[in-house]
């Protein structure tokens, strides 16, 4: 008997991370629902975006089972994947505020808040678990041509003078011109997220890590 119940923990752990598993295929199944109807905001999850919940989704899936195939128990890989496409998230919204910060000390002299500061340290501290896992993370010649990708599309998105599409100013001077500001800064706000997040795939070297699983059968 003692056995026995010494052995639920890890069933429950094994059900627990086999129902997030399930539970990150159907975000992103409805992701991609909404994001090919328009419905580019899930009201329910605070308007945050469809393309952050279904990278998110992937990130945090495939993220838990590099970890725990490199030796983590499925509870701390678990939640290393949550932190892990966390990280995703933080990342393009230090990026993003940074752009912001940019455009404001080129118009004028800058100056920083002490909310800037709190927010920017708290962005940091959500980043930092890349710290704990980056020996099991491979940055090679997939990552760095994703990443020139991204970063080239974010280039595009400042020469167009950085459009948003929730207001109708720019915040840089227009180099590029269009006509259609709005669903411009749709394509390249969305483009780049999802960029940013196959970057965050590739660094988790998927191809290998799915070829060692079929091996293993």
């Amino acid at each position: 008997m003692p056995g026995t119940l010494r052995g639920y923990p890890a069933r429950l752990t094994h059900w627990f991370v086999l129902g997030s598993y399930v539970a990150a295929l159907l975000a992103f199944a409805v992701s991609l629902v909404l994001t090919f109807e328009g419905r580019l905001w899930v009201v329910q999850l605070g308007d945050v975006s469809s393309i952050s919940v279904g990278s998110v989704s992937v990130i945090y899936a495939l993220s838990q089972y590099r970890f725990r195939s490199v030796g983590y128990s499925e509870m701390k890989s678990m939640v290393l994947g949550i932190l892990f496409a966390n990280a995703f998230l933080q990342c393009y919204e230090v990026l993003y505020g940074l752009t912001f910060g940019l455009s404001a000390a080129l118009s004028d002299p800058p100056t920083i808040a002490g909310t800037d500061v709190r927010t920017f340290i708290l962005w940091l501290i959500m980043i930092s678990p890349i710290l704990l896992v980056h020996e099991h993370l491979r940055f090679k010649r997939a990552s760095a041509a994703l990443l020139a990708l991204t970063a080239a599309v974010w280039v595009v998105w400042i020469l167009y003078g950085y459009p948003q599409y929730y207001y109708s100013g720019y915040a840089f001077a227009q180099v590029l011109k269009t006509s259609d500001p709005f669903h411009l800064s749709l394509w390249l706000n969305f483009g780049s997220k999802a960029l940013l997040a196959v970057f965050f795939v590739s660094l988790l070297e998927p191809l290998k890590a799915l070829n060692a699983a079929v091996g293993r059968r």
